[in-house]
C-alpha cells in the first residue's frame, strides 16, 4: 500500500560495527549501485513495512527470518537488521526464545498512539502557522483539495486515499521545520494505518467536503492558537469508533480461542 514512500532511518548505535559494515556493502542492483544511500537493508525494511501496514501479515504473526530471506531473495542479515528497524517503529516485537512477530493489537497501544499523534500534530500545527511560507501553504492547499476530493468521493480507505492521507499529515509536520517530529509522526501514522487496514470493521464517518482544506485555511491566519484547536479537533475525530472496532475485534478473537 505504501510502497512508493521512502523512509530513511539511521541504524541505531547498538548495532555492531560489523553489521554496519555489512549493511553498507549491500546494493540492490548494478544499475542502482551509484545511489550510496540505498541499501538492501532499507529495501527489505520498506518491503516488510509495507506488507505489515497493508495487513498482509496478521497481528501476532511470527516473522521467521529464514522464511523471509527466501521469500525476498536475500541473505538473513538484511532481514535481521530490517526487523530491528521495524521493532523501533513499533510494528514488530521480539520475544526471547521465540523470535519476532507482528505487534499484536491492544487497546493501550491504540490509546497511546492516538495521544502521541494528537500531541505531535498540534505542535506541528502551531509551528506551521508561524513559520510556513505563503508558497508552502499554497502547495499544501493543493494537496488538501486533492485529498478532500478523494474522501468525498466515497472511497477514503483506498490505497491511494490512505497514502495521500498519511503524506498530507506528514507534510504538515515537515513544514514545522522539525525532521524529528516528522519522522516520529510517520511512525505513529504507520501504526494507526496498520490497525485501520487490519480492522475491516473500522467505520468511516462522513466529514465535511473541505475537511483538510479547513486546516490549511487556519494555518493561513498565522495564529498558532486556532491552528492548534483545529488540529486537535481533526486528530480526535473518529477515535471512539476506532476503539469500538478494536474492542469488537478483540472480543471476537477471544471467542475463537475459547
Amino acid at each position: 500500500m505504501l510502497a512508493n514512500l521512502v523512509f530513511t532511518r539511521a541504524v541505531p548505535l547498538m548495532i555492531t560495527s560489523a553489521k554496519r559494515s555489512a549493511m553498507a556493502n549491500y546494493r540492490f542492483s548494478e544499475s542502482e549501485a551509484s545511489d550510496k544511500t540505498d541499501t538492501l537493508t532499507q529495501r527489505v525494511y520498506e518491503s516488510l513495512r509495507t506488507d505489515i501496514v497493508a495487513g498482509q501479515f496478521a497481528p501476532g504473526d511470527r516473522l521467521v527470518r529464514r522464511a523471509l530471506s527466501k521469500r525476498l531473495g536475500v541473505s538473513p542479515m538484511p532481514v535481521t537488521e530490517a526487523l530491528y528497524l521495524l521493532e523501533l517503529d513499533g510494528l514488530v516485537e521480539s520475544r526471547p526464545l521465540y523470535g519476532c512477530r507482528v505487534r499484536p493489537l491492544t487497546i493501550d497501544d491504540l490509546r497511546n498512539d492516538q495521544v502521541l499523534r494528537e500531541a505531535l500534530e498540534c505542535q506541528a500545527a502551531r509551528m506551521v502557522a508561524e513559520r510556513a511560507s505563503d508558497e508552502e501553504l499554497r502547495r499544501l492547499a493543493m494537496e488538501a483539495r486533492r485529498l478532500d476530493r478523494l474522501m468525498s468521493g466515497g472511497n477514503p480507505d483506498s490505497k491511494l486515499g490512505m497514502e495521500l492521507h498519511l503524506e498530507f499529515h506528514v507534510k504538515i509536520a515537515e513544514l514545522s521545520g522539525s525532521t524529528r517530529l516528522a519522522d516520529e509522526l510517520r511512525r505513529v501514522w504507520s501504526r494507526l494505518l496498520m490497525r485501520v487496514n487490519w480492522l475491516k470493521a473500522t467505520r468511516y464517518k462522513q466529514v465535511p467536503d473541505d475537511w483538510h482544506q479547513q486546516l490549511v485555511q487556519v494555518f493561513e491566519s498565522r495564529d498558532p492558537a486556532p491552528a492548534e484547536i483545529k488540529m486537535r479537533e481533526h486528530a480526535q475525530f473518529g477515535n471512539e469508533d476506532d476503539h469500538a472496532a478494536l474492542r469488537e475485534y478483540l472480543g471476537e478473537e477471544a471467542g475463537e480461542d475459547t
